[in-house]
């Protein structure tokens, strides 16, 4: 029997008042009840402190402070942390109630395995189901992929506390995509898995999306893979971080703005296949007022102003077949 000494669950909110409730819920209703929650309150200027002050559960630590980024409060959390294992959860995301049975139970019965994410069920600000995305789950298959893209859902892992500790934790200038640079550290030295079941539920919202965040996101993962190709994670601290600059401060390539036009199309897809088509249309005007495609905007405008979701999905159409057009110089005029 695991007894609370061996658990905690970590999360860190930022005035996140309107999901929090929900997300603190999730996890005080699991059905494994022995562990210890540490919320931290990052500087909050919205009700995020009256909600948290509002839980009267011994499990809970609060930790309130001044502003200081995610990736610092998580470090600061989990070296506050009694558990041998560490338990992520996000301030607006919701675990479903046997997460934590499951992952432990496996865990205990897997030695090996020191990082264990699971499957998620992605929804919208409403809660309805968009889709279930499943993971990589055995250790082989994560090794093949993760150079390539992240393999874990970041509030649904479990990890074991000492392991987390030898690799540094995470490393405090990736104030994006901090869980791939680690878990590429994590892969490399240990074993992991992922539970093919939905066990944690994102939150998928068109504000949380925003475009200068997804260019931070992508571009931050991008860096953690050559960091993790050319080992370059031993290097001065200092050096990291100014090549870290440079990157950032160079344009889009051809290539990134693709990308992201096509995540953003992908999910303007689910959203209108779930028949919500305000968010849809708010999602896609975010694109074209960051990535300015003349053609693209104009034809939008016309759809925009039908408020047709059948063809503002013809229009999902035809700028997927134009991005798998293998000619840059031609699709150098429509982004």
């Amino acid at each position: 029997m695991i007894n609370e000494s061996k658990i905690s669950v970590v999360m860190s909110v930022f005035n996140g008042e309107k999901y929090l409730g929900e997300a603190v819920d999730s996890i005080l209703n699991q059905t494994f009840k022995d562990f210890e929650f540490i919320v931290i309150n990052d500087g909050s200027t919205d009700g995020t402190r009256e909600i948290l002050e509002s839980y009267n559960d011994s499990r809970i630590v609060l930790i309130h402070q001044e502003n200081i980024g995610l990736t610092k409060s998580l470090n600061k959390g989990i070296a506050l942390a009694k558990g041998e294992y560490i338990a992520r959860q996000d301030a607006d995301d919701i675990s479903m109630p046997e997460r934590l049975e499951k992952q432990i139970e496996f865990l205990e019965n897997h030695k090996n395995i020191v990082l264990l994410g699971t499957a998620i069920k992605c929804i919208d600000i409403n809660g309805v189901h968009l889709k279930t995305v499943k993971y990589p789950h055995d250790y082989t298959s994560i090794r093949k992929a993760i150079n390539r893209f992240n393999c874990f859902y970041h509030g649904s892992v479990i990890f074991k506390r000492h392991c987390f500790l030898e690799l540094g934790g995470y490393r405090e200038f990736f104030i994006k995509s901090q869980d791939y640079d680690l878990w590429l550290r994590f892969v490399e030295k240990f074993e992991a898995a992922n539970l093919s079941l939905p066990l944690y539920k994102y939150r998928f919202s068109r504000t949380s999306f925003a475009f200068n965040n997804l260019v931070s996101k992508k571009r931050m993962a991008k860096f953690a893979r050559q960091l993790n190709n050319t080992r370059k994670s031993e290097v001065n601290k200092q050096s990291l971080i100014q090549d870290l600059k440079i990157f950032f401060k160079s344009p889009l390539s051809l290539a990134e703005k693709k990308d992201i036009l096509q995540i953003y199309n992908h999910w303007a897809e689910l959203l209108l296949v779930n028949n919500i088509k305000k968010e849809a249309f708010l999602l896609l005007d975010d694109s074209f007022e960051n990535l300015p495609s003349y053609l693209y905007k104009f034809l939008f405008r016309i759809v925009k102003f039908t408020r047709s979701s059948f063809l503002l999905r013809m229009l999902i159409k035809l700028i997927k077949m134009f991005l798998i057009l293998p000619t840059p110089s031609f699709y150098i005029y429509l982004v």
